[in-house]
């Protein structure tokens, strides 16, 4: 891993989550892939969209209109849609290529719906739904809940149920903790951990283990991060910081189910570097 790519993150995730801009940082993670990227071009796109949207919402005060006319833009005009031919494309991860293509995964679309949204001057937030993020309208005592992947469209109780039922496939009960609003860091630690994955399955364990170290700066006390950040450092060879993952993984979860697994993988990585001195 490369200890000076990482400073201006480091700095960047150090920060409170209310001074920490979600647009900036996942365009700060897009530029791992994309190390010539201009972050200020692509706030601009960003906040040309809202103005456009702007105009049309101060005309209502219907939040149902404000999302309609929000809708319309994006994903009618825009041409937004959700990647169905290719959900595991890489560049599905990164909100300057999502910007570009108009096209992406839940999470970085609704990143996008939720940028634009919010500047235009709607109160809009994310939500860390199981296996596919979604967006939130707050208003009053009514929540709104749309999917940005299906343009934007409402999600009832029902639909949510319905979801929850087809990424599990089984039925699985909708418990409040599921609705809850995601912080900023949140919702980066999960592009992140998609990004990990990514990266896995083409084997570039490098830039996986770079998306999970970021992870645990964002997210210092997750404990499941480290364990996955020790097995992708193995994976490169880094003992000493699979070692240090996977010790902070022990002391964040002292009841692991898994503990004599990682204890005896710590013993296997100190061998290793004994046998390499």
């Amino acid at each position: 891993m490369k200890n000076g790519e990482f400073d201006s993150f480091i700095h960047f995730a150090d920060q409170p989550d209310s001074v920490l801009g979600l647009a900036i940082g996942a365009l700060h993670i897009a530029q791992s892939e994309y190390p010539e990227l201009d972050i200020e071009a692509y706030l601009h796109q960003l906040d040309e969209m809202a103005d456009a949207v702007r105009e049309r919402v101060q005309q209502t005060m219907f939040p149902e209109r404000h999302i309609a006319e929000l809708n319309r833009y994006l994903f009618e005009e825009k041409g937004f849609k959700g990647n169905v031919d290719n959900y595991y494309a890489l560049d599905n991860n990164f909100l300057n290529a999502v910007i570009d293509k108009k096209t992406g995964i839940p999470i970085t679309l609704s990143v996008a719906y939720i940028e634009v949204g919010k500047r235009a001057g709607l109160p809009l937030v994310g939500i860390n739904f199981p296996s596919h993020f979604i967006v939130k309208y707050k208003y009053e005592n009514l929540d709104i809940f749309v999917d940005a992947y299906d343009n934007g469209n409402f999600m009832s109780e029902d639909a949510l149920r319905a979801k929850l039922q087809e990424n599990f496939r089984e039925p699985v009960e909708l418990h409040p903790r599921m609705l809850a609003e995601a912080t900023n860091k949140e919702i980066l630690a999960r592009i992140l951990r998609n990004l990990a994955r990514a990266y896995t399955v083409l084997e570039r364990y490098d830039k996986a283990a770079e998306a999970a170290q970021r992870i645990t700066w964002l997210l210092p006390n997750a404990a499941l991060d480290y364990r996955q950040l020790g097995y992708l450092c193995y994976k490169n060879d880094a003992y000493n910081q699979a070692i240090t993952a996977f010790e902070t993984y022990l002391q964040l979860e002292a009841d692991a189910r898994d503990a004599a697994v990682i204890e005896r993988n710590i013993q296997v990585l100190r061998k290793l570097l004994a046998s390499l001195n």
